[in-house]
């Protein structure tokens, strides 16, 4: 199916009688194309916008952003014209983290906000990222995507893709881990947690830490597997935040 958009930030395919739009963002490393089946998943009047941020697939030839803030201002800006219609926010670890900042702007600075975000295998902001490695030598730095997992081997060990995607890894990674705040700013809207029983980078006791961040409904669902769940076809994620939204 052909994804219509003139904005080079999203990707949606165009629908009819559409009166709620879920934002999708991707985990580090990844791109738009994580939720590319989504939409097959959703009700009629749901329409799937997948966010392209620089430095990946189409946009690849781009810088990747490594600042949390700057990100966030640019992303208001090429999003706001999307908000006539109520959306939800969805995001997967560092997609997460950026749905809360998205939501907690919103929130405090202009007249939108989100009906629901999802928030998957993600610490809160409060907790600082112990261990830093975006600034790593190349070698060292590869070893650490080996132990994080979610990056294939072969991916891994192919010199000429790694020499590609690796600036926009290691942006990533600086965002991620220099991404902490001890403010809580609550959310007036309903928060679900998604998190993998298995997963040794987010914790389940970590992830019911979110309960703090809203003043709306808190649901938190676990998962067999690691921190890569939502790539487990058999889990089915877009059928689950399918079925919350309905």
């Amino acid at each position: 199916m052909n994804s219509i958009s003139k904005n080079k930030w999203l990707q949606f395919e165009s629908k009819q009688n559409v009166n709620l739009r879920l934002f999708c963002l991707p985990y580090a490393g990844g791109s738009a194309s994580i939720y590319r089946l989504w939409q097959q998943e959703m009700p009629e009047n749901i329409q799937v916008c997948k966010i392209q941020l620089p430095g990946r697939e189409n946009r690849i030839n781009e810088q990747a952003i490594d600042s949390m803030e700057v990100l966030i201002q640019i992303l208001v800006k090429q999003l706001l014209s999307y908000f006539d219609k109520p959306f939800v926010l969805f995001g997967h670890s560092m997609g997460a983290m950026i749905v809360y900042e998205l939501a907690r702007y919103l929130t405090n600075y202009t007249s939108y906000t989100p009906l629901h975000i999802f928030v998957s295998a993600c610490r809160t902001p409060n907790i600082a990222e112990l261990k830093t490695t975006y600034h790593l030598p190349n070698d060292e730095f590869i070893n650490s995507l080996r132990q994080r997992g979610g990056t294939n081997e072969i991916l891994l060990n192919n010199k000429e893709y790694m020499q590609m995607i690796e600036p926009t890894l290691r942006a990533d990674l600086k965002l991620i881990e220099q991404w902490h705040h001890n403010d809580i700013d609550k959310l007036n809207c309903p928060i679900t947690i998604f998190g993998g029983l298995n997963d040794t980078l987010v914790s389940p006791f970590i992830l019911k830490q979110w309960r703090q961040y809203t003043n709306n409904v808190f649901k938190l669902k676990l998962f067999k597997g690691g921190h890569f769940f939502i790539n487990d076809p058999s889990v089915n994620i877009a059928s689950i935040v399918a079925n919350t939204l309905k």
